[in-house]
């Protein structure tokens, strides 16, 4: 189970809620990973230098900005989570696992890792559009998880408070810069969250097209029961090559909130 953050200090330095929900801890590797934070000396911190970034308070009149390096601009924004993030608009907000996360417009809301939603609705939590990128490099042919941003453990993890629909437009690219090769992949996916279980509805592959020494790449998602559940990404490559990639989701969603 993710642990949820308690505080972020002037330093970085990053508390979690304790198994009681009463009290902190430090955490150990796998909960400060989990929100791609560095994990020092058996300590967890927000940043990858032991530099504070500075926060200009300005942007974040009128708003509720917790945590470090986030800001907000317009009204009634709420950022909880991470660093790096910004909140654009009315009433959008940022939380759960979501940092280097942008929300804009109305009722937008970003929660995961480097995620870029926009919404337009009069309901709060009820839609979004959103843009999320993954990164990658394989050696050999076994098939790989692949993380957002590059990020050790950051996945597209569920919303379990409420039913949500998701369209999925999926769009791989792959590099074979030593060979000189070029390669896509796309799919488009239906899954749904719903009496308590994530399923993937549907998956049609549209198109898996270029140099054909890549024909053998492949992309593969999964559903996968955790808490909170998430979407799991795996690529296969080729054996003794190396392959990078580049995953964008495009994901349109709709909830009972």
């Amino acid at each position: 189970m993710i642990k949820k953050i308690s505080t972020i200090d002037k330093d970085g330095k990053v508390l979690f809620v304790d198994a009681k929900g009463t009290g902190t801890t430090a955490g150990n590797k796998a909960d400060c990973l989990s929100y791609g934070f560095k994990f020092r000396n058996n300590v967890c911190y927000c940043y990858d230098t032991r530099i504070k970034p500075k926060n200009d308070d300005k942007f974040s009149k009128g708003n509720i900005v917790n945590l470090a390096n986030n800001f907000a601009i317009g009204v009634g924004n709420k950022i909880t989570s991470g660093i790096n993030s910004v909140a654009l608009g009315f009433k959008n907000i940022i939380n759960k696992q979501a940092q280097n996360a942008i929300a804009i417009g109305q009722n937008a809301y970003s929660s995961n890792y480097g995620e870029l939603s926009y919404s337009a609705s009069t309901t709060t939590n009820k839609s979004k559009f959103s843009i999320m990128q993954y990164n990658a490099t394989t050696l050999n042919n076994t098939a790989t998880e692949i993380f957002l941003g590059g990020a050790q453990g950051a996945r597209l993890y569920i919303n379990e408070s409420v039913e949500t629909t998701y369209h999925i437009d999926s769009r791989l690219v792959v590099l074979d810069s030593a060979n000189n090769n070029a390669f896509f992949i796309t799919h488009t996916l239906l899954y749904k969250y719903a009496n308590s279980t994530l399923t993937e509805v549907l998956e049609v592959p549209i198109l898996n097209q270029g140099d054909s020494a890549l024909n053998a790449v492949s992309l593969a998602f999964a559903p996968v029961a955790s808490t909170p559940d998430y979407i799991e990404v795996k690529v296969t490559g080729l054996a003794s090559t190396r392959l990078d990639y580049t995953l964008i989701l495009q994901i349109t969603e709709i909830t009972n909130g």
